[in-house]
């Protein structure tokens, strides 16, 4: 890729999270809404794209130092540990610690990632939980997806993309045809992974081919997204029927994942314009994580739970902007850094010089 750090795809880390703090503090009911779904299909896009990209690179490095494919996906595991688990965790007993009662309610829920799967359940947003039903499908697709990448052939790996892609739609489809609320359409894992897996075919197409040969396809998914997009655009603005808007909720995120591809390939090539390699603004991706997870009870503690506007807009992102900083500088950085112990691959280590003191070994005369 492009560089060994990828400000513009971290750039778009910090663009979506404060697409989320701004649909949730400032808009409520209206058209700008589906930028939310913008933001979580980009979210998951980027996610594919990368978790891909580094599995089949270990992986190929592992055939090459002659290792176990078991041992590169003992170290997956243990590294997304390193990342994910400190603050996810420490948010969760933070605010249970302090008494906030719907995280205590569903505690159990919570720790076991399966925020995505109760909502569904009770057919409706929970706050201040909300924002962890995205989570908790992305650690679904963390234990896994290392399974199918590590372990099954190209071939495999392509049927698997094409089932996630597939069987996403279908299974809205059929909730859709079954009168289901938007919560129970969306939220499961098992009808939430399309736009995972176009990121996780994005990788698969940067491993195969050039960026001339991947073009065609690429600009395909951006015209059909850009479609999908401009038909959920009308069916708010003029139709807003119940065939539209059930075809709407099978599509769901989509067309946005769709023009997310064109979107990841773009910044992954560092081809965006050039402000999208700010320093500053990527640093800001670098805590996008601790942003997304914390906005929504900065949002319930700084008591905007029922106010919309510009102040709980940037009281919210500023607040929480400088928590998840301090989280990653005392907290989650130093935890982070362990991952160093823990590479995909282990390095051989150099063979030593013999000299001419040394004794062969017996038997190797």
């Amino acid at each position: 890729m492009a560089q060994e750090r990828q400000y513009q795809l971290d750039t778009m880390r910090a663009f979506s999270v404060t697409v989320v703090v701004f649909v949730h503090t400032r808009v409520r009911g209206n058209i700008f809404g589906d930028l939310g779904s913008l933001a979580v299909a980009l979210f998951f896009v980027l996610s594919g794209f990368l978790i891909t990209g580094i599995l089949l690179g270990a992986r190929e490095r592992a055939v090459l130092a002659n290792t176990g494919r078991g041992s590169v996906l003992v170290r997956f595991y243990i590294r997304r540990f390193l990342r994910i688990f400190p603050l996810y965790y420490g948010v969760l007993f933070a605010a249970a610690l302090a008494g906030e009662p719907v995280t205590r309610q569903y505690f159990w829920e919570l720790v076991t990632y399966r925020a995505n799967f109760l909502m569904a359940d009770v057919g409706r947003n929970i706050a201040p939980i909300t924002p962890l039903w995205s989570l908790s499908v992305e650690e679904h697709f963390y234990v896994f997806w290392p399974l199918i990448v590590l372990f099954l052939s190209r071939r495999g790996i392509m049927v698997s993309i094409a089932t996630m892609v597939l069987g996403s739609v279908v299974a809205r489809a059929w909730l859709v045809a079954h009168g289901a609320t938007y919560p129970t359409i969306a939220y499961p894992t098992y009808s939430a992974v399309d736009s995972i897996a176009l990121g996780c075919a994005l990788a698969l197409a940067w491993r195969d081919s050039t960026a001339d040969a991947r073009r065609p396809w690429i600009l395909r998914c951006l015209w059909i997204g850009a479609a999908g997009e401009l038909f959920r655009l009308v069916d708010h603005s003029l139709l807003s029927d119940s065939f539209s808007t059930d075809i709407n909720r099978t599509l769901n995120t989509l067309p946005f994942a769709l023009v997310c591809v064109w979107l990841v390939d773009a910044g992954a090539r560092d081809t965006l314009p050039a402000w999208m390699r700010n320093r500053w603004l990527a640093r800001f991706g670098l805590v996008s994580y601790g942003v997304y997870t914390m906005h929504r009870y900065v949002m319930h503690y700084l008591g905007f739970d029922s106010q919309r506007g510009w102040t709980p807009f940037f009281g919210t992102l500023s607040v929480s902007i400088a928590l998840a900083t301090l989280s990653w500088l005392v907290y989650e950085g130093p935890i982070n850094s362990l991952k160093r112990y823990f590479p995909y691959v282990k390095r051989p280590k150099p063979a030593q010089p013999r000299t001419g003191s040394e004794l062969p070994e017996p038997g190797s005369g």
